[in-house]
């Protein structure tokens, strides 16, 4: 079964500047850099598969040009719903030779994957008395049945956004699925069911639809 490589991101405080036109800049900053695209927190509005161009400003190196489509717009998490500033998620289709070095620097290649840490809840204090009255009861002659699994019927529905990685192509898939991760995994299989290519793919967005499907 095949699977998406997961491609290199890292958070990061970059200023940059939207350009509007020729006499025409807007402040931003970039929040998160990766090998397709970049999160960029900015006060403009933009719809979705809107071109946006940026001029990213990293202390100590020249400025480094990106041209990018505009695939999501959010209010950042840090932010009350008040606040002017949106976030956009970009995607770069053919990112620059400087836009890779820039993102080398900040997450070099070689670096192992960070694991996320999940505190162990602690083992609770053993009964001695309960498990000596337990060892003299006679055990099952035959283990319960695993329990069924939950029908497909009733599964929610998920739409995942997949791109063709370092090209223009896009997909919409919809499938029944137990979570996100699952959602993914199943929309990857589809996916190489139909395309010689499906190692060349990566996960945009997943979204879980209303009870009442497509």
């Amino acid at each position: 079964m095949s699977r998406i490589t997961r491609r290199r991101r890292v958070r990061c405080k970059l200023p940059c500047e939207i350009v509007q036109s020729r006499r025409r800049h807007a402040r931003g900053r970039i929040v998160t850099l990766s090998e397709g695209g970049l999160a960029v927190v900015t006060t403009l509005h933009f719809d979705q598969g809107d071109p946006i161009r940026i001029v990213i400003n990293p202390d100590g190196r020249k400025p480094i040009k990106v041209s990018a489509i505009v695939w999501n717009e959010r209010t950042p998490a840090a932010s009350d719903r008040s606040s002017s500033l949106r976030r956009l998620g970009c995607v770069i289709s053919e990112p620059p030779a400087s836009f890779m070095a820039l993102l080398d620097q900040l997450a070099p290649a070689s670096e192992p994957p960070r694991l996320e840490r999940v505190p162990l809840a602690p083992p609770k204090p053993r009964d001695l008395e309960a498990e000596s009255c337990e060892a003299d009861l006679p055990r099952p002659r035959e283990l319960e049945p695993p329990p069924k699994p939950e029908p497909e019927e009733s599964l929610p529905y998920f739409r995942v956004r997949m791109k063709q990685i370092g090209g223009p192509r896009t997909r919409i898939l919809t499938v029944r699925a137990r979570s996100a991760s699952h959602a993914e995994t199943l929309a990857t299989d589809e996916l190489a069911k139909v395309c010689k290519d499906a190692d060349g793919w990566g996960v945009l967005h997943i979204a879980k639809l209303a009870s009442s499907g497509r």
